[in-house]
Formats: structure tokens, C-alpha cells, sequence
């Protein structure tokens, strides 16, 4: 075995057996300690290792001898090393830190290092150092750990003792050498007997002095046994404290002393039991810690290990052992006679601890982020077998982790998708970087959605993929949200009408195509150079910002007639504009305002010409005002006729793709019935005539429950032939109320038209949790066929019948909201709205409401007059309200809830496209009548 030049024996081959042994087992004790230990020379080269540094620098002791930092580790490691050990050779100070160390194969460490300097007699200088791994370190490992040290101490002990008797016997030798020649030099005898005796003594003095410098080589090999092993215990990151078997403390280093604060006049005194009162002060609980100490003593033969709590915050590890003789050949500890004490080893754990529940807390927080966040969080193994499935997962795919621990993922992919996701596979494990994708996936009821992938291989550190991690997120309502954003996108970008958008600030954000027809601008990319202020004159956008933004601030909206500004010939546009203002859906901020106008340069020219020659022809002016208001209307009018021509449109449509093959399936039900009548009439023949048929088709029959069979199939037809009735009376019903086929006046049946406005209204009239179901009471009079636009009337019953449901859901809704916080009074915006102009506590005097209901009488009341009411039980309306209610756009109910266009239409249509009349009846707490008048015949002369 290599070791240092400091520990060779210069003397001849009559160095004692204690010798021999001492270096032999100097060796032994070090290789059996469990920590790294090793030694430099001055030029920072190794001259002694032990097997466990061998091992963890990854080298063999030949390779590392004679050799330093620099032939095995990288630069930037080796010169900390060299700097941090020059520091002890330089000051000779005891230094203790922790590093980051790269082992051979790549792996990173964090140790824990003590190093310390020590100089032989003939003054060379040696670094003895330690090492500790912190990383590895864990509470499976202490107990080995424990022993490992314990022994190491006690063998080292045995060499110190064993060298001390070797000494013991040389001084003896010395003593009888002494003795021997003051015997020899009083004795005088004749010439040749004293030359003889001369001779004698000179061989036996020749041997005397052999043996005393073997002595002293003895003496200075055991002391420098005796630096090494104090070196080594001032190296060690534990404070150590050894007690002999009388409670006498025999040794300790600076660690144990820097640990325990120990002051410098108790360092002077061995008492154990001073030093214990000391130690007793400082720790949370002395009487356990005492009782502790206590029994060890008492009990020689046990071995320790706890935690100590301290007053000042800090956790010591404490380990505890009893030194004793060791036998050679085994690992067996001789009789208790040869119990030399107890040794006591501390460490400061504190930062490990806090560590350690760190590590706890940050490993709880990632497992709470794993299965609280939204995203589905999956783990998977090279074979692509589910390991991990958070909630998220269960939420999204609806699979529960029992259901899919150990599962392949084709269970959540859809068939036409699986070549895609098995090159995404491939790739994941070929490669050292993430991937990210959009597939389609299949939950667990079968549902089909769209999911974003992020994955990223799992790569161990020996560079091999052992996994893939994959984080996804539900996209389909997003995705169908992108689709309806395209389909309003495609609307704004065809319409005739400007449509601008600009940030708060006033930098213009976006200018449909006609937009920028109307101001003159060539593109998008010219009218985001553009701010506000560009789009309108000096005074006009000075009445912008001083009038206008404010009460769109305000209220959220503006509407009226404006300026804007042709960016070609500078000339003003007067439009018919509307500005509101957008809000962040969560924060109700606005972020944007948008303008949406119309060119109203004829109008205007209209107008002003009205105006110039009002002075003169004050008649026509009003003519000309009333056929203004006409054309309003008149435009009011098309714009709803035109909703209500694609609803038409929309529902002859449908009626008619369902017709159709209704027809075919209706047609072909009588002779299907007749058929199967036929069938079973053979079948009973068959069995009158044959009443004992073969085994297998009397086996046959039972198995199909052939009179079961026979009673039921007649009576499947008969349903589904009723079935096709009810869908031909829901198309008829939807044709009716459609009429694209009279668009011109013509006699009609008023009642079918009243029923095809309930087939269409009949799902909101159906109960919910909100409300009770809607009664509707038709109390229809014997009326013949009516001349009227049958289109347009019933325009006018869908407008005045839904406007009766909103009426029986808002009562319902305010009278108990009213009766569970009548005390409070209390009111929301959508109470507010849909009280009609009452106060609540008005409105709900007549109790909760049990029932709602909507009355339709229809009778002939004059020769050529039929009379249309349609009655709710609802709270009614206020007689302000009733002053507006056919005005137009007047509503009562929230901003973008209605348009306040429907009764307005309706009034126009009774009014001036029938001759007729449409009125309100209303009293607080007794509901609304809407009373239609109209011709039976209208008069052809008009």
C-alpha cells in the first residue's frame, strides 16, 4: 500500500513488532472509515487516501497518488480547490465550507469539507482532510454511519495505547542499558579480561544504541501517529467528545467546543460533570437529556442515537458509543474490562432540518399545484402508460386515475388521429426538447374535443428518456368561440355601414373596408396612423371630447348625428352615428371604444332643403316632415321586415327539408300497416292449419315472444303513423306562421296563424326553475276568413305574445324576490327594469302569484270588425309607461335586451297597413290587455 514520506521508517529491520503494526494498522483505521479522508503534501499533491475517497473521487489510489486536483477535475473546480487549501497551509486555521464537487461520471455534489494543516519534526507542512456528502446523507444511513465512526475512533484509540506500551518497554531497556555500563566501568580485571570485556561492552553498547534509536524512531512515529489522529479529529465536521471510563474528559475538539458555545474557563477543566451542567443549560428539555447521559454511563455496553432540541432554535444530531478493545481477528468487541469510556459525537442538523421541511412543503405545494391546477396534468412511461392523472385529467376526460393507471393512451385518441399522435410520439422519444400540439380526443361518454398538448421527455441523468410529462388544456370552447368570432369578423368586414374601433386613448385600432370608402383611406395600415382627432375637424372633435365622450363615459353609449372628415377632399360627412364603449368582461374596465356610422349626406341635403324653403312653403315643409316620419317608420319597418323575411325564410326551410321526408315516411305507413297485416294474417293460417310446427320453430317463437310479438308490431305502426302526424302539423304550423307564400293581402285563417305563433313560442312558455309553466286560455269566437297581410299579423301576434311572457317571468321573478326580502328592500338592475314604472312594494300587494296565464279571445264584434285580445295576469303597466309604449326604440328593459322596435312595428302594421287600431288596457296589479281592431274586409279604394 502508497503512503506519505512522512510516515516511512528510516530505521533498519530491527524495528519492533509495535511498530510494524502501528503504521499497518494506521492504514486499516483509516480505510475503515466511512467518510473520505485524505492527505496533501505542500504542492498540493496526495500522499495518503483512504478506500472510500477512492471511491467517491471515481479513481484508483495509484492513479490519484503523486497526483493533484487538476489531473482530474475541471478548472474552475480545481482552482477553488487549490485556493481554499492554500488558505490552511498559509494560516494554519482549522477550515470547514461546503462545495459543489463533479464526480467522474458526471454527477453533481454538494459536500461538506474540514480541512486542517499539521507539521512533522522536521518541519514539513501536511493538509488532512474530510469529506461529507451532504445530498446522500438521510436518516436510513445514520445508524451504519454511527458505527462506522465509533470504531474508527476506538482503533485508533488501540494504536494510540499499544505505541504507549511499546514506549513504556524501551524506557525500561534504557533503564537496564544505564545499569549496565556503570557495572561495567567500576569493573576492572586484568589486560586482556578487560580488553575483552572492553570488546563486550562495545558490541552489547553497539546493540544498546541500535535499540535506542529504534526507541526513537518509536517515539517519533507515535508522535507522529498522535498528530495525524489529532489532526484527523480536528478535521471532522462533528464535535466530538471522549470521556474515559472515571467521567475524566480525555479528549474534544474546536468543533465540539464551537457547537456548544463553551466558555474559555471551562475549556481548562476535565470535569464531565461542569461541562454537562453547561450543556444542560441550553437545551430544551435537560431532564430527558440528562436521564439520557445517565443511563449510557450506567449501561456501557448501548450504543446511541437522538436529536436534541435547543432554547436558541437549533437540532443537534447526537451519537454515542462506548470505546472498547476490539478484537483482531473479528469484529467482535472484547469483555467489558476493557472499557475505556464513551464517545460522544455532535452535529449542528438545524439547516439540514430546515431543508428537509422545506423540501416537504415545496413537494406538498407541487403536489397541491398537480392536482388543483386546470391544466391535466400526465405522466407517462416509455411505453407510453399512464403514471400520473390529476384531476384536471378526471375533469377533462372524465376517467378516473384508477381507470387509467397502467393504461395506454389510445383510450383518449380517436382513430383518425392516432398516425399524427405516433409520430409526436417517436419524436418525444428521440429527442431532448418539448413538443406542442393540437389533437382531437375522446372522453370517456364519447364526446369529441380539442386539446393543446405540451409535452417534454423525462431524460435521466444518464441521458436516457424514461418518461414523458404532458400538460393539456380543454380548447374546444375556445376553438368554437374562434369560429363564431370569424362569423361576426365576416359580418363587420361586409358591412355597408362604418365601423371603426380605438383605444381609449384615441389610437385607431381598426376601419372595415366601407369605413374606409367613406373617409377616404386606401387600407387598415394607413388608418392605424391615424388617431381620433384625424377622423373629424378641429371643432367637431373639440365637440367630440368636450360633449360627447363624456356622456359616453357617462351612460356607455352615445347615438346621435355627427361630423367625420374626408381625408381626400377634407369635406365633412354627416353621419348617423353610435359610440359605446367595450368592457373587460372580468374587471368591467373599458378597453376600447367603437363607432358605428352611416352616411346621411342625402338625408342631410334633404333637410337643408327643407329648411331653406320652409320660409316660403311652411305647408310643404310639414308635408315634407310627416313624409320624413313616414320614411322612418317605412325604414324602421324594413329593417324588421327584413329579420323577420330570413326568420321566415329560415323556418320555410326547415319546414320544408323536414317535409319531405316526413312525406315519404308518412306515405309509406298505410301500406307498411297493410303489410304487416297481412304477414300476421298468414302467420295465423300457418298456425290454424299447423298447429304443431317443427321443434326449431316452435323454439323460434318463444325466443322471439311470437304473441307478444304479434299484439305489438300493430301497435308500433299505429305510433309512429301518430308521430308523423304530430311533426306534419309542426311543419304546417311552421309554414303558417312563415307565409312566404301570401306576402299579398288575402282571407286567411286569423286562429291558424294565433297557433302557429304558439308552436314557435312554445318552448319559453314551458316551466323552469325560475318560474311556472305559462297557461295559455284561447277563447276563440266563430270568425270567418280575414283579409290581411298574413305575414305581417303574425309579426304583430309573436311581438305582443312574447312581450306577455317577458311581463308573467318578470312578475314572477319581482313578487318573490319582494316576499323574501321585503324588509330589506332591496332591488337589482333587473328588478328595476321590469317593473314597468311601480314601486315594488306597490306592485306585490296582491301576494305571490300561484299561476300564469295568457288570454286570447278573437271575435266578430261589428259586420266588418274583428276584435283580437290578448290579456296577461301580470303586474301591468304604469300609465307613464303607457304614454311611450308604441314610440320607437322605446323599451323598459336593459341595454341590449331589446331594441324597443317590436310594439312601434306592431302599431304600424294594425294601424296603416290594416286600417285597424292597437291599444293597451292596464291598471297596477291586474295585468295588460293589447286590443286589436281590424277590417274583416279592407276597403279596396284606399
Amino acid at each position: 500500500m502508497n503512503h506519505p514520506s512522512f510516515l516511512d521508517n528510516p530505521a533498519p529491520k530491527q524495528n519492533t513488532q509495535q511498530q510494524n503494526f502501528s503504521l499497518a494498522f494506521l492504514h486499516q483505521t483509516i480505510n475503515g472509515i466511512s467518510d473520505p479522508i485524505f492527505v496533501k503534501d505542500r504542492q498540493h499533491r496526495w500522499v495518503l487516501l483512504n478506500d472510500r475517497y477512492c471511491d467517491f473521487i471515481g479513481h484508483s489510489r495509484e492513479e490519484l497518488i503523486g497526483k493533484s486536483d487538476y489531473d482530474f477535475f475541471p478548472q474552475a473546480e480545481a482552482d477553488v480547490f487549490w485556493e481554499k487549501d492554500e488558505l490552511v497551509f498559509t494560516t494554519n486555521i482549522t477550515n470547514e465550507n461546503q462545495d459543489i464537487f463533479t464526480d467522474a461520471q458526471g454527477i453533481i455534489h454538494l459536500i461538506s469539507t474540514k480541512k486542517s494543516c499539521f507539521e512533522d519534526e522536521t518541519g514539513n507542512k501536511f493538509l488532512v482532510g474530510s469529506i461529507r456528502d451532504i445530498i446522500l446523507q438521510n436518516n436510513a444511513s445514520i445508524a451504519p454511519v454511527v458505527t462506522g465512526r465509533v470504531t474508527d475512533t476506538t482503533n485508533l484509540m488501540e494504536t494510540y495505547e499499544a505505541l504507549r506500551e511499546t514506549l513504556e518497554e524501551l524506557q525500561v531497556i534504557e533503564e537496564e542499558l544505564r545499569q549496565q555500563n556503570e557495572e561495567l566501568a567500576i569493573a576492572r580485571e586484568t589486560p586482556e579480561l578487560e580488553h575483552r570485556r572492553y570488546q563486550d561492552l562495545f558490541d552489547f553498547a553497539s546493540e544498546q544504541q541500535a535499540a535506542l534509536r529504534d526507541r526513537q524512531q518509536t517515539e517519533k512515529d507515535l508522535h507522529r501517529i498522535n498528530a495525524v489522529l489529532q489532526a484527523q479529529q480536528e478535521a471532522s465536521i462533528d464535535g466530538i467528545l471522549i470521556i474515559d471510563e472515571n467521567r475524566t474528559i480525555t479528549s474534544s475538539n474546536q468543533k465540539f467546543f464551537q457547537l456548544w458555545q463553551v466558555p474559555t474557563a471551562l475549556l481548562q477543566i476535565s470535569d464531565d460533570y461542569q461541562l454537562l451542567r453547561w450543556v444542560l443549560e441550553q437545551v430544551v428539555n435537560p431532564d430527558e437529556f440528562l436521564a439520557k447521559v445517565e443511563y449510557l454511563y450506567q449501561h456501557p455496553e448501548k450504543s446511541s442515537h437522538d436529536e436534541i432540541f435547543l432554547k436558541s432554535g437549533k437540532i443537534f444530531e447526537r451519537y454515542s458509543a462506548p470505546v472498547r478493545k476490539h478484537q483482531a481477528s473479528c469484529a467482535e468487541t472484547s469483555p467489558l474490562g476493557d472499557y475505556y469510556g464513551r464517545i460522544w459525537y455532535f452535529r449542528d442538523i438545524t439547516e439540514y432540518k430546515q431543508a428537509e421541511a422545506e423540501l416537504r412543503a415545496s413537494q406538498q405545494r407541487l403536489a397541491l399545484l398537480i392536482e388543483q391546477t386546470p391544466l391535466a396534468i400526465i405522466e407517462w412511461n416509455t411505453n407510453f402508460e399512464v403514471q400520473t392523472w390529476n384531476r384536471a385529467a378526471e375533469r377533462i376526460f372524465g376517467y378516473t386515475a384508477e381507470e387509467m393507471l397502467g393504461n395506454r393512451f389510445e383510450i383518449i385518441i380517436p382513430e383518425n388521429v392516432k398516425k399524427h399522435v405516433n409520430e409526436i410520439i417517436t419524436a418525444l422519444l428521440t429527442q431532448r426538447g418539448g413538443s406542442f400540439s393540437i389533437n382531437e380526443n375522446v372522453t370517456k361518454d364519447g364526446r369529441t374535443m380539442v386539446c393543446e398538448w405540451y409535452n417534454n421527455p423525462l431524460v435521466a441523468s444518464d441521458g436516457q428518456v424514461i418518461g414523458v410529462a404532458s400538460m393539456v388544456l380543454d380548447i374546444t370552447e375556445r376553438k368554437r368561440s374562434e369560429e363564431e368570432q370569424q362569423k361576426f369578423v365576416a359580418l363587420v368586414e361586409n358591412s355597408s355601414e362604418f365601423i371603426g374601433i380605438a383605444s381609449m386613448e384615441g389610437q385607431v385600432l381598426y376601419v372595415n373596408p366601407a369605413g374606409l370608402k367613406m373617409v377616404g383611406l386606401s387600407s387598415l395600415e394607413a388608418a392605424k396612423t391615424k388617431s381620433l382627432d384625424d377622423f373629424h375637424s378641429p371643432e367637431a372633435f373639440a365637440e367630440l371630447r368636450q360633449q360627447i365622450i363624456p356622456l359616453m363615459s357617462q351612460h356607455g353609449f352615445w347615438q346621435g348625428e355627427f361630423r367625420h372628415r374626408h381625408f381626400q377632399t377634407s369635406i365633412e360627412i354627416p353621419t348617423d352615428c353610435s359610440l359605446f364603449m367595450v368592457k373587460h368582461p372580468e374587471t368591467g374596465e373599458p378597453f376600447c371604444q367603437v363607432a358605428i356610422a352611416r352616411d346621411i349626406t342625402e338625408r342631410k341635403q334633404t333637410q337643408e332643403a327643407l329648411l331653406e324653403s320652409e320660409a316660403q312653403l311652411r305647408q310643404q315643409a310639414q308635408e315634407l316632415k310627416v313624409a320624413l316620419r313616414q320614411l322612418q317608420y317605412t325604414q324602421t319597418h324594413l329593417i324588421q321586415s327584413e329579420k323577420m323575411s330570413s326568420l321566415g325564410q329560415l323556418v320555410a326551410g326547415v319546414a320544408h327539408e323536414i317535409n319531405n321526408p316526413v312525406n315519404f315516411i308518412y306515405g309509406n305507413l298505410t301500406p307498411a300497416q297493410e303489410y304487416t297485416q297481412d304477414l300476421l294474417s298468414l302467420l295465423q293460417l300457418y298456425q290454424s292449419h299447423y298447429p304443431e310446427p317443427v321443434l326449431e320453430i316452435e323454439d323460434f317463437a318463444e325466443r322471439i315472444e311470437l304473441d307478444f310479438l304479434k299484439s305489438d308490431l300493430p301497435q308500433t305502426i299505429n305510433s309512429m303513423k301518430v308521430g308523423a302526424d304530430r311533426i306534419r302539423e309542426i311543419v304546417l304550423s311552421l309554414r303558417t306562421f312563415s307565409r312566404l307564400d301570401e306576402a299579398e293581402m288575402k282571407a286567411v285563417d286569423i286562429h291558424k296563424g294565433i297557433d302557429s305563433t304558439l308552436m314557435i313560442l312554445q318552448n319559453r312558455l314551458k316551466g323552469n326553475d325560475q318560474r311556472l309553466t305559462i297557461e295559455i286560455i284561447k277563447e276563440y269566437g266563430k270568425l270567418p276568413l280575414v283579409e290581411c297581410y298574413a305575414g305581417q299579423l303574425n309579426q304583430v301576434f309573436m311581438n305582443i305574445l312574447s312581450n306577455a311572457i317577458d311581463a308573467l317571468e318578470e312578475s314572477f321573478i319581482i313578487c318573490h324576490l319582494s316576499l323574501g326580502n321585503n324588509s330589506k328592500q332591496r332591488t337589482n338592475d333587473k328588478a328595476q327594469s321590469l317593473s314597468r314604472g311601480f314601486l315594488r312594494s306597490e306592485l306585490c300587494k296582491r301576494g305571490p302569484m300561484t299561476s300564469l296565464t295568457i288570454c286570447i279571445c278573437t271575435q266578430l264584434q261589428e259586420p266588418n270588425q274583428v276584435t283580437i285580445r290578448i290579456t296577461d295576469n301580470g303586474l301591468g303597466i304604469s300609465e307613464d309607461v303607457k304614454k311611450q309604449l308604441f314610440d320607437p326604440f322605446f323599451t323598459t328593459k336593459p341595454i341590449g335586451q331589446g331594441t324597443g322596435m317590436g310594439l312601434a312595428i306592431s302599431y304600424q302594421i294594425i294601424t296603416e297597413r290594416h286600417g285597424g287600431s292597437l291599444e293597451c288596457i292596464s291598471q297596477p296589479g291586474q295585468g295588460a290587455e293589447f286590443v286589436i281592431k281590424i277590417p274583416l274586409i279592407q276597403n279596396t279604394s284606399t
